[in-house]
């Protein structure tokens, strides 16, 4: 028997692609001046505060390297359903999906009346008992099924925050210096610890990793893109298998 899962792992390799090509456009964006430092001094404390401006924004392609990725682990999940219902009955159905609904009894209501039952008892009962499509059930997979729908319908548009700041230099004008420090910047601002009655300059800004989020309203908020998109992939290369052995051991 060749491979019936082979489409399905294409699908999650396609999917990896596109998040190796996100991390790099972060990478590379990183490496570009889109920041700036301004400094403010404390009288009171003689503490400084770096003031971080962001001056460039996020590339305008991330959103659709999101979606992509996001598209090809679900549909993954769709090609496996189908490849079973396929082996077993000798068709292809068009309306045959992975199935998501939003409650379990929703869930199975589904599943029985599909082809997917007749293919495989034993392949729905992994789904609905082990895998858990719906919500409470398994809240990262839906969590992918709900950014896919809205991907059709919308930009996943991230959002980026500047966490820290190495190699950064700095000295006043009475010689006292600070050399290659890491700040931690919270609401756009670093606290130093360079104490000074002189006045300090940037002699070296550094450098800055932006931390790249799914924005408000997203599934997912909050989360940083692409850990949560690895996860995902692991989810779903995970879910295959499962189908895979529950199929293979004439589920």
């Amino acid at each position: 028997m060749s491979d019936p899962f082979r489409g399905s792992r294409l699908k999650i390799e396609r999917a990896k692609q596109h998040i190796n090509d996100f991390h790099s456009r972060v990478w590379a964006f990183a490496a570009t001046d889109f920041y700036s430092l301004s400094v403010d001094k404390d009288a009171k404390t003689g503490k400084y505060t770096l003031k971080v401006k962001v001056r460039e924004s996020l590339p305008d392609d991330l959103a659709p390297i999101i979606g992509d990725a996001v598209h090809n682990l679900k549909s993954a999940l769709d090609v496996a359903v189908n490849e079973v219902v396929f082996r077993r009955l000798n068709c292809y159905d068009d309306h045959t999906r992975f199935p998501f609904r939003k409650t379990r009894n929703g869930l199975v209501t589904a599943v029985n009346g599909a082809l997917i039952k007749q293919a495989s008892q034993k392949v729905v009962d992994f789904i609905v008992n082990v895998v858990k499509p719906y919500h409470g059930g398994n809240d990262a997979l839906w969590c992918l099924h709900n950014l896919n729908i809205l991907d059709k319908h919308r930009l996943l548009l991230p959002v980026m925050q500047v966490t820290s700041i190495v190699d950064f230099c700095a000295e006043d004008d009475r010689g006292n210096k600070m050399v290659n420090a890491t700040l931690v910047v919270t609401r756009n601002r670093a606290i130093t610890v360079f104490e000074s009655s002189g006045n300090i300059k940037i002699t070296k800004k550094g450098k800055t990793i932006p931390l790249v989020l799914f924005d408000k309203g997203l599934p997912m908020e909050g989360e940083a893109v692409t850990p949560s998109l690895v996860q995902l992939t692991e989810l779903v290369s995970s879910i295959i298998d499962g189908i895979e052995r529950t199929f293979l051991e004439g589920g």
